[in-house]
């Protein structure tokens, strides 16, 4: 799963530092300013970096632990979010429970939590969590962070659909309220692909990579234009994947996923020379595998040797896994 840049991490410490603001909808005039009435929480700027989680989703005997007096509810918050920050995921989790034992109405909480356990790969328990968050809210209240992370959650179970319907409800009321955060955009696109709707995810990439272009977000738009140049190569259309490619290549100088995509594209046409060439710069040129000055040269493309990480964890397509696989085994290629 794709990284995020400083600016996207101090988007998300924003989001962090308050444990879920809320905004009011513009449509509400009542005047009323409790959060209450806001319909839709500011998505993470980060969404695509929570992910996993663990812990139980009802408020029980058991999440209501004493606190013996010693720690105010603030101190509480305080501690889990520095945790959090500091990735000790368990003890943010362990602390959560407490405040939900505290508060066990305010569906904040849970949603907290539920990230929490998203980052832990606790899926299935920050599904539980989020739903019971989400019954928590008010019914003309919508979390947009809650939405995209759930989906993540839903993809590590790889409930496809379930992934989809999340992101798509998310998309759909961030267009209401003046844009869509490109992350999920292309979180999207990748669960679309993982079930075979490979026209619909390029237009999530696109619009992914147009939007990450006006953020000024380089990597972000390099990420989606890869994962687009992919699908064109899923299906089909051969000439204008190599083309997206080889632009791709060029804008990131320092990226062996283009040229091994591109190694593999020109083996399944019978270029050899070509794709060796494209191989080796990726795999010597720019990562020689050697990680110590005067140490040894290890494999620098070893992940593009590994189809199940290829599909699995970077998710080329199957027709794409399947040509890096010739190419690695020097076979003729499958679609000759």
């Amino acid at each position: 799963m794709q990284t995020c840049d400083e600016d996207d991490q101090a988007a998300m410490e924003s989001v962090l530092s308050t444990f879920g603001a809320k905004k009011q909808d513009d449509d509400d005039d009542d005047g009323d300013d409790d959060g209450k009435g806001g319909r839709r929480d500011v998505l993470a700027g980060c969404v695509a970096l929570l992910s996993a989680l663990a812990l139980a989703p009802t408020a029980t005997a058991a999440d209501i632990v004493d606190t013996g007096g010693y720690m105010s509810f603030e101190e509480l918050e305080a501690r889990a979010r520095a945790a959090y920050r500091a990735k000790r995921l368990d003890e943010a989790r362990d602390l959560l429970t407490r405040i939900i034992g505290m508060e066990p109405e305010d569906g904040t909480w849970r949603e907290r939590r539920a990230q929490v356990l998203v980052d832990l790969k606790q899926f299935q328990a920050a599904i539980e969590d989020f739903d019971a968050a989400e019954s928590l809210y008010d019914k003309d209240y919508k979390s947009l962070g809650l939405l995209s992370n759930r989906a993540l959650a839903r993809e590590g179970l790889s409930d496809w659909s379930g992934a989809v319907r999340d992101y798509t409800e998310c998309i759909n009321l961030s267009r209401e309220i003046g844009g869509v955060p490109p992350y999920v955009l292309n979180s999207r696109g990748n669960a679309l692909s993982s079930l075979g709707r490979y026209d619909e995810a390029l237009g999530d990439y696109e619009e992914a990579a147009k939007t990450f272009q006006v953020m000024h977000n380089l990597s972000g738009a390099i990420y989606a234009r890869s994962n687009a140049a992919l699908t064109l190569a899923e299906l089909g259309r051969d000439e204008e994947a190599i083309r997206e490619m080889e632009a791709v290549a060029r804008r990131a100088a320092g990226s062996i996923d283009m040229r091994a995509a591109l190694a593999a594209m020109r083996w399944s046409r019978g270029e050899e020379d070509e794709a060796e060439r494209d191989w080796n710069w990726a795999c010597e040129k720019i990562n020689s595998g050697v990680l110590t000055e005067g140490g040894p040269a290890l494999d620098g493309c070893a992940l593009y040797r590994d189809s199940d990480w290829l599909g699995r964890i970077r998710r080329w397509p199957p027709s794409m896994v399947s040509k890096m696989d010739d190419f690695i085994r020097l076979r003729k290629p499958s679609n000759a």
